[in-house]
């Protein structure tokens, strides 16, 4: 593709650049792990897909102790898997 001057277009981004094999991350949620399981029978009963995971966060003001958090991310829908992954 060229402009007016006569200079060459490069395309930087094609469709598919936009393609996506995840799906859409809506949000993603902090909690306790009771709190996590009743999202996720939530987003089951609304279709919607989640990743959860744990982590241990050293607390700021004493480097003894951690707290562990939860993280639940809720998804447009739920990933799809091909064979035995």
């Amino acid at each position: 593709m060229s402009t007016d001057e006569g200079l060459e277009l490069v395309t930087l981004l094609s469709e598919e650049d936009f393609e996506e094999d995840e799906p859409r991350l809506i949000a993603t949620h902090y909690t306790g792990p009771e709190e996590a399981l009743d999202m996720v029978k939530a987003a089951q009963l609304l279709g919607l897909g989640v990743r959860l995971s744990n982590r241990i966060r050293p607390d700021e003001d004493d480097a003894e102790s951690a707290t562990e958090e939860w993280v639940l991310d809720i998804l447009e829908n739920p990933p799809v898997v091909e064979g035995d992954e």
